[in-house]
């Protein structure tokens, strides 16, 4: 007998340690961009660098149900494969940010292209609506590695 239940939780976690991977857990490493680092070394390697998300991260209203009736007779105990599949869901956060992003931009008249990175982090969030205040620190050289 299969737990719902358990599969439900599970597709929860994964959910959240996505939201983690999309709008939190930034990696820096000693490059050009990030000179008081070592060359080549990781800085944000442990729980008081890095940041995973925690309970406060956790939507207030957050259901997660399966579909009924519909078993799947292939797999091991008619199981529901958990595991990737709800981890990417959490891309959903990233493309909700770059949306509430570019209706920023849009009530400030500029409608241009723009880089976000992943994770989309407060401080990319910021930069990117781009308006008056965010204008003087804007680098117009800034290319980012990954961008959509």
């Amino acid at each position: 007998m299969v737990d719902v239940m358990q599969y439900a939780q599970d597709i929860e976690g994964a959910f959240i340690q996505g939201l983690g991977w999309v709008a939190l857990e930034e990696l820096k490493w000693g490059d050009a961009s990030h000179k008081w680092i070592r060359p080549g070394c990781l800085y944000t390697c442990g729980p008081g660098s890095y940041k995973i998300p925690s309970l406060n991260d956790v939507p207030f209203k957050f259901s997660v149900s399966l579909l009924k009736g519909a078993p799947n007779v292939t797999a091991i105990h008619s199981s529901k494969a958990v595991g990737e599949p709800p981890f990417f869901l959490a891309s959903a956060v990233f493309f909700a940010i770059k949306e509430a992003i570019i209706a920023a931009r849009a009530e400030a008249g500029n409608s241009d292209w723009f880089p976000l990175d992943n994770p989309a982090t407060p401080e990319r969030i910021r930069m990117a609506c781009a308006d008056e205040f965010t204008a003087p620190f804007a680098n117009s050289d800034s290319h980012p590695k990954l961008s959509i």
